[in-house]
């Protein structure tokens, strides 16, 4: 493999101003963190779904209006299930009024292992991820991986690994964003189980 070169070092930049987000147009920056907190309401019914939903997979492609009305439908009516979709909608506007789409790719899980064990990158454009509830998405600086023409990834350095937390709102910028080819986030799915699940958001531009 070889190693990413100096000039792909990029950037990401992390607030608690969901600004941040825009940020992700800056050709310097491949990752953008919007660090909120979550509240009661939210933590609750996540956790019951976590609990007692473990087998919870929602996949849809719709629009602000399809998907508010596909979640309304698809989740468990526990307390607090219209804050978490009034959250959840919250965050399909502000990704599709970002890149001014009509239609959004949303996949809401209950995951008990972990989705992508090793460290990758998307073959997408940009890419939503929230956790909800549990660990959350590990992720490396570009200086600290390397690559091969193929596209496989490896850390370098394991000490250099971050990680998202519960709450934190990110953009992962892809291999397919232009200009962006062997740059992408290089991330992976921590460890999760039965004991340890977790209940993460991602958002795709269809």
């Amino acid at each position: 493999m070889k190693h990413v070169a100096a000039n792909t070092t990029l950037l990401h930049a992390e607030t608690s101003d969901p600004i941040a987000l825009t940020r992700i147009y800056n050709t310097k920056v491949n990752l953008t963190i919007w660090d909120r907190p979550l509240n009661n309401h939210l933590q609750g019914y996540t956790r019951s779904l976590c609990t007692s939903h473990q087998q919870l997979q929602i996949k849809f492609c719709g629009n602000l209006t399809a998907i508010e009305k596909h979640l309304q439908f698809e989740l468990p009516a526990n307390a607090g299930k219209q804050d978490f979709i009034d959250d959840v909608v919250l965050l399909v506007d502000m990704f599709s009024e970002l890149f001014e789409m009509g239609n959004v790719g949303l996949r809401l899980a209950v995951l008990t292992k972990a989705m992508c064990p090793r460290f990758h990158v998307d073959n997408v454009p940009v890419r939503l991820i929230t956790t909800y509830y549990g660990a959350a998405t590990e992720w490396v600086d570009n200086q600290h991986t390397w690559r091969d023409e193929r596209g496989r990834v490896e850390v370098s350095d394991l000490a250099r690994i971050q990680n998202l937390q519960a709450g934190q709102v990110s953009l992962f910028k892809g291999e397919t964003w232009i200009g962006n080819k062997g740059k992408g986030v290089v991330h992976r799915s921590p460890v999760a189980d039965t004991n340890n699940p977790r209940c993460v958001l991602t958002l795709d531009c269809v």
